[in-house]
């Protein structure tokens, strides 16, 4: 800090990032940090509040608008291929303050996000679908091990050891950080395709049996005679037609492929569009083809009646052993497999593909933004200091694992609270860094001139406008759409909050950004002489 106190002229160093990821490690990071599972669970939650459930028609059409969206990222990032994603996107392009703001209300929701994911590992994932296996397996001490992770305390203990754990992996390097990745989006994809072959071996009938015989186990002689049957029946299935809505919730398993945007200074050949690309748009293909496969089987073996009446029941009524629709469902998709050897791989991958393999993203979008942050001037410096040895920050990295650890004792403390306060901030995020970008990519075209660093074909400079004003229309499209559904995205009295609030909650973290620019403008003004706007007019070194 003393360098920064006696400072009077800003000498610009290497960034200390070395570029070690691969074109697949960026591929694999992309399609990870958009992967399915946890969109196709909340997806079957959501359609029969919506009036229609053909998730196959939003699922495409999503696609289309996640290609533009990511054919926007590619080109940015091989223009200015620096970590810090579109911090260093919107601040060079429009202003720091835009920049900085936007980026900021991103990674504290991402930050939040990450504690849920880790929350939600034992919570949603692990736990219920332990129960299933100890049913399959005749095994009480699984079943036992499943409701004892799904208690609070217990999902927050598990979570913890998590927690530390992938803070040590992204700490070690990003090298590391992708190899590991690596092989867990492998087993996931492994399961992916054990549970489409299990889907397709049984039938409507085999599962209405597994789901009787599972229901008698776990509640004894109590249980509701045919309980497929009652749950069938416990709510007016919507038809099978598009509801506008589902576009929205569907576009997370595709729209969230340019993360590595975020890590570019350590991706090789970022600086090639094409390249960008592939990674990008060829992650969202493969996460659609994925969703709507099983989307399909899933219809076509339990029945959107049935999906409808175990969203309703699940969680409100004591003939379900979940407290919960999202655990209800895990438990469904382990359930179909249909024998315990191939409910354990789709287990593995449902624990991988809904929380795991986000997690990476979850992490690293936070420290690289706050180290662009750092190395821009905004905030101390030191959160910008990279280890000789491992190539990472390493003092953004142990702040974002304390960040995160306080989220997650906030949750276990004020589930209710928090929990409803979650469900409400689904746009928060995708606005935070979409709008702003597309914004950026528009208005690209006007700045260029004052850019001589930037240097981009006639051909794309068209094509950057084009695909900014389709994603600005999407990410207006998504917000106007959970917004104007407030009675199922607003509607949590738990949360103690009015709607009003909550809606304001997803936006307030932009104004309080831009505030934190400002003080740090006027601080680093008046006390070292260094002008931050001036610094933002030009792109960090490599």
């Amino acid at each position: 800090m003393e360098e920064e106190k006696n400072s009077t002229i800003f000498t610009r160093q290497s960034t200390g990032l070395v570029r070690q990821g691969r074109w697949i490690d960026a591929f694999i990071f992309n399609s990870s940090a958009s992967w399915m599972f946890g969109t196709l669970i909340f997806a079957l939650s959501s359609f029969v509040y919506f009036g229609g459930a053909n998730l196959v028609s939003a699922e495409g059409l999503a696609l289309i608008f996640a290609i533009a969206i990511a054919v926007m990222y590619a080109i940015l990032t091989a223009l200015m291929p620096r970590s810090g994603g579109d911090y260093i996107f919107n601040s060079r392009i429009i202003h720091p303050v835009f920049g900085f703001s936007f980026n900021f209300s991103l990674t504290v929701w991402q930050l939040f996000s990450a504690a849920f994911t880790l929350f939600f590992i034992a919570n949603v994932a692990l736990g219920p679908g332990l129960q299933v296996l100890g049913f399959y397996a005749n095994s009480p001490v699984l079943v036992n091990f499943g409701n004892w992770l799904v208690l609070p305390v217990n999902s927050l203990i598990f979570a913890t050891v998590v927690n530390v754990l992938f803070t040590l992996l992204i700490t070690a390097g990003i090298r590391r950080t992708f190899s590991a990745l690596d092989i867990m989006w492998i087993l996931t994809l492994m399961g992916s395709f054990v549970m489409i072959g299990a889907l397709f071996a049984t039938t409507h009938a085999g599962f209405q049996s597994a789901f009787n015989d599972f229901m008698l186990k776990s509640n004894g002689t109590s249980t509701i005679a045919n309980s497929f049957k009652f749950v069938e029946g416990a709510t007016p299935a919507p038809p099978n037609r598009l509801a506008i809505p589902e576009i929205a919730i569907c576009a997370d398993s595709v729209i969230w492929v340019f993360w590595t945007a975020y890590v570019a200074g350590e991706i090789r050949h970022a600086n090639v569009v094409r390249r960008n690309i592939s990674s990008m748009a060829g992650a969202a293909f493969l996460n659609a083809l994925f969703f709507v496969t099983l989307v399909i089987l899933l219809y076509s073996r339990i029945g959107i009646p049935f999906l409808s009446g175990i969203t309703s029941l699940a969680g409100t009524s004591s003939a379900l052993p979940f407290s919960s629709t999202l655990q209800a469902l895990s438990a469904v998709l382990v359930l179909s497999t249909g024998s315990f050897w191939a409910g354990l791989v789709v287990l593995i991958a449902i624990t991988l593909g809904y929380s795991v393999l986000l997690l990476p993203a979850l992490y690293l979008q936070p420290i690289r933004s706050a180290f662009a942050w750092s190395f821009d001037r905004v905030v101390p410096i030191k959160w910008s200091s990279v280890s000789s040895r491992f190539h990472t920050p390493i003092v953004t990295t142990l702040g974002v694992f304390v960040v995160i650890q306080i989220a997650l004792l906030l949750i276990t403390l004020a589930s209710n609270s928090l929990l409803g306060i979650y469900s409400t901030a689904v746009i928060a995020p995708a606005f935070s860094c979409i709008f702003a970008t597309s914004c950026a990519a528009i208005f690209f075209k006007f700045r260029k001139h004052s850019l001589p660093e930037l240097e981009l074909k006639q051909r794309r400079s068209y094509l950057i406008t084009a695909v900014g004003a389709l994603s600005l229309a999407f990410i207006l499209f998504m917000t106007y759409e959970f917004m104007s559904n407030e009675s199922f995205f607003f509607s949590y009295p738990s949360s103690g909050l009015s709607t009003t609030a909550l809606i304001v909650l997803n936006f307030v973290f932009i104004p309080i950004g831009a505030l934190i620019y400002y003080i740090s403008y006027t601080l680093r003004k008046q006390k070292n002489k260094i002008d931050l706007n001036l610094i933002a007019s030009q792109l960090p070194p490599e």
